[in-house]
């Protein structure tokens, strides 16, 4: 017997492309596996400019609509394609006035991505930051509307539920693809960080680490690359340091490295460029807001500023055991707990508490 699908329909600040950040890495991979569950329709908010390519290719994945600023006809929209399930995905540039929309839907979920106001309270202990509390405010309006709240890490999920203690919050982790091969100790050099860096929080860890850290690392002819897209944003770096912009394999990339450093000062939630650097064996080393809510990690967090950072990079760099421990240990992590195979265990059981919801 063929069970019909049921439809559900997702808004997102745009159209995912899994190349340019962890962020639509997510949603990318999100609608990949709904597919096997629903019939998807996605509505990308931020509409103009949209590669042709892009659209063709998303289009066989799910049935792309143009963004509905009316709530009457968005009302009328779920009415004529029979849909009561919508997630919205908060990240990157999501409106806060889309919270308007929510009511219309009878199961509003919001992929919450990271919880927003902690990171706004990390950045305000290194600079000034007006509106703290109305952005709060806001962003737990937001999350008030939803009957599901998807959290990113344990951590969030119980930060929201002391907020919503008699809402359903479920946890999705973001995934990575796991690296088929292992480059060894002896065949890797130099030390690396990835990232999207139309991302503040990326632009500002590079350089701070490469005008106050990096000169201070004690190992000859070392240098620094900056991975990503809009890497070269960074300005005025010496010849040590170099830009690639253009990734196609993350995983065969950092694989190159020995160490791959995390100097973020400030954010939330569960960061991928982590999850990518143990997927090819590579070693970190990084402030605690690099490692947060990533589970049995075998890497302690170091203060940016602390000699401890720098120690430990050179220690990775240069002791081959310690190297090929940390190596192995937090491969086999992210296998188990964010890998693609165990991101379909988390989205299987995500479908199934939808299925509750409904009755």
């Amino acid at each position: 017997m063929v069970i019909q699908k049921e439809n559900l329909l997702i808004i997102s600040p745009t159209l995912p492309n899994p190349k340019m950040s962890a962020g639509d890495y997510r949603v990318y991979t999100l609608v990949k596996e709904l597919k096997k569950y629903f019939n998807l329709f996605f509505i990308p908010l931020n509409h103009k400019n949209l590669n042709k390519q892009d659209i063709k290719n998303f289009s066989q994945i799910t049935c792309i609509i143009k963004p509905i600023n009316s709530i009457k006809i968005f009302q009328n929209f779920l009415k004529e394609k029979n849909i009561s399930i919508c997630i919205f995905e908060k990240y990157f540039n999501m409106p806060f006035e889309i919270y308007k929309f929510m009511s219309s839907v009878k199961i509003p979920i919001i992929d919450t991505h990271e919880i927003g106001f902690l990171k706004s309270q990390a950045l305000s202990k290194i600079q000034k930051t007006d509106n703290l509390k109305l952005f709060k405010a806001k962003e737990l309006l937001f999350y008030k509307n939803a009957k599901i709240l998807i959290a990113i890490t344990g951590k969030e999920k119980t930060i929201l539920q002391q907020y919503f203690p008699d809402k359903k919050i479920v946890i999705i982790p973001t995934c990575t693809k796991i690296s088929k091969t292992e480059r060894p100790f002896s065949k890797r050099k130099d030390i690396c960080y990835f990232g999207f860096y139309g991302h503040q929080p990326n632009i500002d860890a590079v350089n701070y680490f490469t005008k106050n850290i990096f000169n201070k690392i004690n190992i000859p002819n070392i240098k620094f690359y900056i991975l990503g897209y809009g890497s070269n944003k960074i300005k005025n770096i010496p010849n040590n340091i170099i830009r690639i912009d253009n990734i196609t394999n993350i995983s065969k990339e950092l694989s190159k490295y020995k160490v791959f450093i995390c100097p973020l000062r400030y954010g939330a939630g569960l960061k991928k460029k982590i999850l990518d650097a143990m997927a090819s064996h590579t070693p970190i080393v990084s402030t605690s807001f690099g490692v947060e809510g990533i589970k049995n990690i075998d890497t302690k967090y170091f203060d940016i500023n602390s000699n401890d950072f720098i120690n430990k990079i050179i220690e990775l760099y240069t002791d081959k055991n310690l190297w090929q421990k940390e190596s192995k240990y937090n491969f086999n992590i992210v296998k188990k707990y964010y890998s693609l195979t165990a991101f379909k265990t988390y989205i299987k059981d995500f479908v199934k508490i939808i299925k509750k919801q409904k009755f």
